[in-house]
């Protein structure tokens, strides 16, 4: 939850999911979304959603009791600060620190000012959303730019190098979940997690559970 709250009804209750908060639905739990304002939130599905899949109901079907559900809940999520660099600061909604997932993670990036990072060849498939802003990616045949409103697929050993040559926000969305030794940085002078010698050491630690 980027901006806002929302408010998911379920066969047990109600939860709140506020910004700077995540919340978890299994496959199989019945819900309904009440948004008591604007709000900004970004949805991650597995498998990919499609109308089939949803199961939504209409009109009279709405006011339809919330105990046709399989036993799961929702589940909310606080979201952990994993690097705080001084440009560039990631935050951990879903994955190995924030909820205890390996299998998938997810983060709220922000940029501050224009730098770069360090090259890597992650051992995982990365799918990065770009909210503001403008991020380069250098790669063996040049450099890709993914501006504002715009995606772009990571296969899982693809060297790159992240640029942004300016302010930027974008979520990242790692399969199987991020892990400083499974993104295979190559350390480098001068790179956004290599101005501060502790971004990484506590990234380390994080995952490490201590």
């Amino acid at each position: 939850m980027l901006k806002g709250e929302a408010q998911v009804n379920h066969a047990g209750g109600c939860v709140v999911v506020q910004a700077g908060q995540g919340v978890l639905l299994p496959a199989g739990c019945r819900v309904r979304w009440v948004f008591p304002g604007p709000a900004e939130y970004v949805p991650i599905c597995l498998p990919a959603f499609s109308p089939d899949n949803v199961h939504h109901h209409e009109g009279s079907q709405l006011a339809a009791p919330l105990h046709a559900t399989f036993g799961a809940i929702p589940r909310v999520v606080a979201q952990v600060d994993v690097v705080k660099a001084p440009t560039l600061c990631i935050t951990e909604c879903f994955g190995n620190v924030a909820s205890q997932e390996s299998h998938l993670s997810a983060c709220l990036a922000k940029v501050d000012e224009p730098c770069s990072e360090a090259w890597q060849a992650p051992t995982f498939a990365e799918w990065v959303l770009v909210l503001s802003g403008t991020l380069h990616l250098q790669h063996a045949n040049g450099i890709t730019k993914v501006p504002a409103g715009s995606g772009v697929f990571l296969e899982a050993d693809e060297r790159v190098k992240w640029i942004w040559p300016e302010a930027c926000t974008y979520v990242p969305i790692c399969m199987p979940a991020f892990t400083p030794d499974g993104c295979r940085r190559e350390p480098e002078d001068g790179s956004a997690k290599d101005a501060d010698p502790e971004t990484m050491a506590r990234l380390q630690q994080l995952h490490a559970g201590k």
